[in-house]
């Protein structure tokens, strides 16, 4: 990853949140009241931390400044080398006082080909600063707190990169200069494998030996296997360049997309089964980091019995192949041709019958896809996006592997997706030590939906009502007797119809008349009763707001008078007698269908609340039989 685009992606980060300041320095300027700072003044700082990109972050005149290459507790002095409006850029001129995690960078070429970001920090204080970033990201954009992380792989520090990409100008190659077109000339670098570097040293002489011939491109991959591939853009004698390389023993050498030696591929090898890779193909560059992360993904589904798994952004199908053993059907989609190619090839090498690929991209095909177990998605740096992000959330699948190359898109996206998620294992990468990026793994499962089972709970002036008592209770929508929409916890509206079965056999009909109230309800009744009643008068009526038990959706009022009658509030003696005797029978029945006459006559010593025949309250069979 060149740095301009690190720098184009941290303007994005400060447009995207404007409290990001005071994330990162705990305090907010007033620009008004900076003085002014000007390109190519000097200052002397301290610095006080890492920016997500490795730089160090410190204050001048209350204005935050960016230096590159400085870490924590470096006392330096640097030089301003560009002004934006909230915050400033810096080199650092001459350190006065190195931080004590600074390092000797062993490479010549370290701050010139822009390929390392951190190789001036001891690599265990690496490891820190990445695990900090994705702590900081998470909790700031996604929510998620008390992170624990299962893990944190690592390994070679040096000459762990399988794969490398050189441009080249006349005759020369190498690597661009940071922000710009500029080659940097290289005698070999110290990330790469060693075979790497032995090829790029032959290419480079035989370059030398041909300065007619030209090569605008040099890309070499090797595997564990120790092939080799050279793929080549540019306009060169194809008899004489093979002729040149002959000795290195190469699998494979494409030239302007023609084989010229070899296969169109090369082979690797990851756990029992083999992949081959073609030159477009997306392939990890870590082979010792990418064991371990695809043994998360293994590990996770092999005891899961899952059906069917989809492996969006599923590159060469290397991960769906690994886990197919372990699942009946893997569906994977990736939008480059040669790696849906390679993957089917995959296929075939490892006869694998259970794994199909669909070419495309992610969001144009992931609306055919239904009845899925478990998603896995290894996207580009820009993540998820919100189509598909919608579409998973639809599918609602049991387990959700994500494997982020970006702990920003990642956090972006966790935020959508944790809402019916939970995070149950976290696991870190590092597969590109020397540089601030890291691979992070995040498994999800669907939230459990919890069971309400809480028909016992009381609710009075000594015990208000507590919201999460009530985690899990669905509400039904049904009607009361005047029209108006009322809600039931599901169970209770349930056996109120059986209830009300049994009262229509017995000649009564019922109705619900009140049922669940939230408090901003239960609020608005007692208004309404203070408007028309004296104080004393409305504290015997209505329960205060928290004490009723009307927010907990268990209890309902039933009226057994006609809607004419409820709603003209008028009844002769001879009514009122009767729907007295219908109450007393209700009283007499309401225990075998799990309820209680929750404010029975002459118990207003025990419940505070003078006789209400109306009022039912769901406690559950037999409870209600014992109460």
């Amino acid at each position: 990853m060149k740095k301009n685009f690190k720098r184009m992606q941290k303007c994005f980060l400060f447009s995207w949140h404007k409290n990001w300041f005071s994330c990162i320095m705990e305090s907010e300027c007033d620009n008004s009241m900076l003085e002014e700072i000007k390109v190519e003044d000097e200052y002397d700082a301290t610095i006080s931390k890492q920016d997500h990109f490795g730089d160090g972050i410190t204050k001048v005149k209350d204005k935050l400044i960016f230096v590159k290459d400085a870490l924590p507790q470096d006392k330096c002095k640097i030089v301003i080398t560009d002004v934006k409006k909230t915050f400033c850029l810096a080199k650092i001129k001459k350190i006065i006082m190195p931080s004590p995690n600074r390092i000797e960078a062993i490479c010549p070429y370290y701050g010139e080909c822009g390929g390392c970001d951190l190789m001036h920090q001891n690599y265990e204080e690496q490891l820190v600063f990445k695990e900090n970033k994705v702590r900081e990201l998470l909790t700031r954009f996604a929510g998620v707190k008390n992170i624990q992380f299962t893990s944190f792989h690592h390994g070679e520090q040096f000459h762990y990169r399988n794969k490398v990409v050189f441009h080249g100008i006349e005759s020369d190659l190498g690597f661009y200069k940071e922000k710009s077109r500029e080659l940097v000339r290289i005698k070999q670098c110290l990330l790469l494998d060693p075979k790497i570097n032995l090829v790029y040293d032959q290419i480079s002489h035989y370059l030398a030996h041909h300065e007619q011939e030209k090569i605008e491109e040099l890309m070499i991959r090797k595997t564990s296997l120790d092939e080799v591939m050279v793929v080549v853009k540019g306009n060169i004698d194809k008899l004489e360049f093979l002729s040149y390389l002959q000795d290195l023993s190469l699998e494979s050498i494409i030239l302007n997309g023609q084989v010229l030696m070899g296969n169109p591929y090369i082979t690797e090898q990851i756990f029992e089964m083999k992949f081959r890779i073609l030159p477009e193909a997306f392939f990890q560059v870590n082979y010792k980091m990418m064991l371990d992360l695809y043994k998360i993904a293994v590990d996770y589904y092999q005891n899961k019995n899952y059906r069917r798994v989809l492996d969006l952004y599923c590159g060469t199908g290397t991960i769906g192949m690994l886990v197919s053993p372990y699942v009946e059907e893997v569906i994977g989609v990736e939008v480059v041709a040669d790696a849906v190619k390679a993957a089917r090839m995959n296929q075939e090498l490892n006869h694998i019958t259970n794994i199909s690929f669909v070419q495309g991209k992610v969001e144009d095909y992931i609306d055919d896809f239904e009845q899925i177990d478990s998603i896995l998605v290894d996207p580009p740096r820009s993540g998820l996006d919100t189509k598909t992000i919608k579409t998973i959330l639809t599918l609602s699948p049991e387990s959700i592997i994500y494997i982020s190359c970006d702990p920003v898109t990642l956090s972006r996206d966790l935020k959508s997706l944790l809402n019916d998620y939970e995070i149950v294992d976290l696991q870190l990468v590092d597969m590109f030590p020397n540089t601030y990026h890291v691979e992070t793994v995040v498994i999800l499962e669907k939230k459990k939906k919890k069971v309400f089972d809480h028909y016992d709970v009381l609710v009075n002036r000594s015990h208000p009502y507590q919201e999460e008592d009530y985690q899990g209770m669905e509400l039904i929508k049904t009607e009361d007797i005047e029209g108006h929409d009322v809600y039931v916890e599901k169970e209770t509206y349930e056996h109120y119809l059986l209830f009300r079965t049994k009262l229509q056999e017995l000649g009564i009909e019922a109705s619900i008349s009140s049922g669940y109230r939230t408090l901003a309800e239960q609020q608005e009744i007692i208004d309404e009763f203070c408007s028309r009643y004296p104080e004393e008068k409305v504290a015997k009526k209505v329960a205060p707001v928290g004490v009723s038990e009307h927010h907990t959706g268990l209890a309902i009022d039933i009226t057994v008078r006609t809607r004419e009658e409820y709603l003209s509030d008028q009844l002769d003696s001879e009514k009122q007698k009767m729907y007295g005797e219908q109450y007393q029978i209700m009283e007499t029945i309401c225990s075998d269908y799990g309820f209680i006459l929750r404010y029975p006559k002459d118990k207003e010593e025990i419940t505070g609340v003078s006789y209400e025949p109306w009022h039912f309250r769901y406690v559950g069979y037999p409870l209600s039989k014992e109460l």
